[in-house]
């Protein structure tokens, strides 16, 4: 596969993260050349290590949102830590933050921050912004969805769910890229130090916009539709023969006609009032998606995508994730790439997105404190004042790590 260009190379990032929203953004930043050191606790680290122990050395969320990123485990709650952060802030470009309501601003504030870097920009997350009476609310993905009402419009009427994905996290983390990508396109050694604020909250409101708008203009609360879409019908998940679920979607009038008439052969329900606009079908949704199901669970899931494909209409399957895994689309794109755990072992992950980003095995997944050395030594610490830092309990090194627990390294990731 051809190699592209890293946009970004030699963008410093400093990154001081936790979970998802804000290593999702510096992930991406790190794919498309950027330099970033992830700033950790030296006691656990980003607590999104621990969250589950699937793959042994380190959590399947970790390992997916943190490679080619490099570890500095360093407290700065203390006074030579705090040092080393100013330091390492006044050699960067950019500042990514999610800290806790306040945690950012106690550490360090926006006037020290700028006297260390006037010309640094300093992307900050947050749940609800800093502003309103929520602002010093905690905020997890799940309840910033509940907050917005996603929650509510996920599901069925009675039984709300939440995404199986951190949807409220990863919007923001793609906010988060999109207005440090923006600043960048300006000429930014003219502009002084900046701060931009990106809130989880605002992030999921903007994104239940059209729900919104429905209930301010015409008092209307949209309920949720479980496998189909709120407001456009046909539009979602339809039982085929072999038990197995196809997704079908229906954007506009014509394609409505094709799907009865060359598809469903079923030519009564073009004339049946209940389902002459979209607006109808959607009200009779349940009836419609009953009449549908008479024809496609006759059909083979097969028989339908190959009827579907011929019509011109859009479908596709229902999968899990054993199904995504070997899908075909990955497989024949060449999708999977080699990574490396924090302990060396391979892993198996898909390249980025970004038309620019990792299209070459990109990064090992950072153990605690693995890069904590030469980071220092990068700002002009020499080892006395390294090892001094260790033993007074200031940073962590992956030295420290693995003579803290001899052969019990992967337990200490």
């Amino acid at each position: 596969m051809k190699t592209s260009s890293k946009p970004l190379t030699g963008l410093r990032v400093v990154a001081l993260e936790q979970a998802v929203a804000a290593p999702l953004c510096t992930r991406h930043l790190a794919e498309l050349g950027a330099d970033v050191v992830k700033v950790e606790r030296p006691v656990g680290g980003d607590f999104a290590r621990a969250y589950d122990n699937v793959m042994g050395d380190t959590s399947t969320h970790f390992a997916w949102l943190n490679r080619g990123k490099r570890s500095l485990a360093v407290d700065l709650k203390h006074s030579e830590g705090k040092k080393v952060f100013l330091c390492l802030v006044a050699e960067a470009d950019v500042l990514v933050s999610n800290l806790s309501p306040g945690a950012a601003e106690r550490l360090l504030s926006d006037a020290e921050l700028a006297e260390a870097n006037p010309r640094l920009l300093h992307c900050s997350i947050s749940g609800y912004g800093t502003s309103g009476p929520l602002r010093n609310r905690k905020a997890f993905d799940l309840l910033v969805q509940g907050e917005t009402g996603a929650t509510m419009n996920t599901g069925l009427p009675g039984q709300p769910a939440k995404p199986g994905v951190s949807m409220a996290d990863l919007a923001t983390g793609l906010y988060a890229l999109a207005s440090i990508l923006a600043e960048r396109l300006g000429d930014c050694s003219t502009h002084g130090y900046r701060h931009v604020e990106i809130a989880m909250f605002d992030v999921m409101a903007e994104w239940m916009m059209p729900l919104l708008l429905a209930q301010m203009e015409e008092g209307r609360v949209t309920p949720p539709a479980g496998l189909h879409h709120t407001s456009i019908a046909p539009y979602g998940a339809f039982l085929t023969g072999g038990d197995e679920y196809v997704n079908i979607a229906v954007q506009h009038e014509k394609h409505w006609l094709v799907l009865c008439e060359d598809v469903l052969h079923d030519s009564s329900l073009v004339s049946e009032p209940l389902f002459a606009t979209n607006e109808s079908r959607v009200e009779n949704r349940e009836l419609l998606a009953k009449r549908i199901e008479e024809t496609t669970c006759t059909l083979s899931a097969e028989e339908l995508g190959r009827r579907l494909d011929e019509a011109g209409i859009a479908w596709g399957r229902l999968n899990d994730a054993e199904a995504m895994v070997d899908h075909p689309q990955l497989v024949s794109r060449d999708r999977w790439t080699d990574a490396v755990s924090p302990t060396g072992r391979p892993l198996r992950v898909l390249r980025s997105p970004l038309p620019d980003g990792n299209d070459e095995v990109r990064g090992k997944v950072p153990a605690l404190g693995e890069h904590t050395d030469a980071v220092l030594s990068s700002l002009g610490y020499d080892r006395d004042a390294i090892a001094q830092l260790e033993e007074i309990g200031v940073v962590t090194t992956h030295r420290t790590t693995i003579d803290a627990h001899p052969g019990q390294e992967e337990e200490n990731q």
